[in-house]
This record gives structure tokens, sequence and C-alpha cells, in this order.
């Protein structure tokens, strides 16, 4: 039965945790056909969860789950304020790809706290004007993860470029990989590979302290990561440009792939 709850407390954080990742979590990554795809969408600071989205018609642009048999809009399986996003049977064999792209949103911080931010994300290349006493910005995020029914040779969704504007691609199968084994990973924005850029990634397992590694991506837009254990992974950076447009001083990208290992 899916819930509808935290809808109020969402609304009281949002202004302080939406600068934060967000990231889909499967209940379970490992599944079989006709059993219950669960899927929460978690805002975070790194792996410190700090809210649970409920779906959000009215933010989600894009909700879609690619197959071996095509792709399905999971719009029209979700209702406003479900909780988790998402509960399905799983009807499809081998590697399930969900793709979530959501609205625009806007902040406005102080120059001191946006400077921090800026920092602490990682986000190069931005020159603020301190003589501004606050920085507005609005934002897109565009989130990935990668679910397994019944494991199936040379299946390759993983890989597949669905065409957001700032996207991680893998470039192995993670749930053909094992631990001390390294993966690497593709960033896209606007299309093209982006070289030079700072990308993260975190892992959890059981009641152990999460972990997290830095990789910088090549002129191809290639980065990689060791996968030292077992658990819960994503990948996440954000990318940020002057807004053009004139309606705030920034725009960002916020992206990020989660997948499981056993």
């Amino acid at each position: 039965m899916k819930k509808i709850i935290l809808t109020t407390i969402i609304v009281i954080l949002t202004t302080v945790i939406s600068a934060h990742e967000y990231i889909l979590l499967a209940e379970s990554f490992f599944l079989e056909r006709g059993q219950t795809l669960e899927l929460h969408l978690f805002v975070a600071d790194g792996f410190n969860v700090e809210a649970e989205r409920v779906y959000q018609k009215s933010m989600t642009k894009g909700f879609i789950l690619f197959t071996e048999d095509g792709q399905k809009d999971l719009k029209k399986s979700s209702e406003q304020g479900d909780i988790p996003i998402l509960e399905m049977k799983v009807d499809f064999e081998g590697l399930g790809l969900i793709t979530m792209e959501r609205n625009y949103a806007q902040i406005s911080l102080p120059t001191d706290r946006f400077k921090s931010y800026v920092k602490g994300d990682n986000i190069e290349n931005v020159v603020v004007d301190e003589s501004k006493p606050e920085q507005k910005e609005k934002y897109l995020r565009f989130i990935k993860t990668l679910v397994q029914s019944n494991p199936k040779k040379g299946d390759d969704l993983y890989s597949k470029k669905v065409g957001h504007q700032f996207e991680i691609v893998l470039l192995q199968n993670p749930y053909e990989l094992t631990s001390e084994d390294w993966i690497s990973a593709q960033v896209f924005f606007n299309g093209r590979p982006l070289a030079n850029k700072a990308i993260t990634a975190r892992n959890r397992t059981g009641n152990e302290p999460a972990t997290y590694q830095y990789s910088r991506t090549d002129q191809d837009g290639v980065c990689s990561f060791k996968l030292e254990r077992g658990g819960e992974w994503f990948i996440h950076a954000t990318h940020m440009i002057p807004n053009s447009e004139g309606d705030t001083d920034w725009i960002s990208f916020w992206t990020s792939y989660s997948f499981g290992m056993k």
C-alpha cells in the first residue's frame, strides 16, 4: 500500500535541503518477474538522507522505465503525494533503467553561503560577484537508477544515453562486476562529453560508515571508481553556468546514477 506522508515536513525543509543530491533508491535492486519494485526518491547530503520526497506531478518532467522491450511512462503509474514514488510489479527480464527529469526550481542564498555551497559541491570555474548580497539560482535535476530482474547476458541498458541535459552513462554493467573491480562512467553536458569535471561516487552497506571517492573526467568525459565493496552506490555531479536569461544569476544542473552490488 502506498503511503501519503511527510508532505508538511518536506515543504518546511525545502529551503534548507534544496541544494543537495536527489537519489533514486530501490528497496531492492535485485528482483524477479512478479515481485514488486519499490522506488524511493531521497534528498541527501551524500548518503545522509535528510528527507524522502513524495511524487510531485508538477515537478516531474519525465519519469521513464527502459527495458529490453522498450520504454514505459511511469508518470501514469504514480499519483500526486505517493510515497514511495513508485510501486509496480516487475514484468521484464534483465536490466531496468529508470530515469527522472525534474522541472526547474529556484533558490536564493546570501553570497557567503552560496560560495560555501559551491566549494563544498566541487563546482569549479564559477566566479561569484561578491558585491551582491545574495545569489539567485535555478536548477534542474536528472536522476537515474539501474535495477536487475533475472540476469541476462549481453544486456547493455546500463550504457543507454537518454538525452538528459546533464547525464552520467555507465561504461560497464555493475551487475557483472564484483568488489575490487573498477567501473567507468562518461559524463555529458548538452550532449557532449564534459572534460575536467570533478565527479563523486558514494557507497553505503549495512551499518558500516558510508564512503566516497573523487575522480576527474578526461578529455572524453570519462572517469573511473573502484568498487571497494558491495551495497548501494551512486555517482553524482553538479555543473553550474551563469544564466544569460537574467531571471537568476546562475543555472545549475544535478545528475546522479544509482545501482546496487551484492
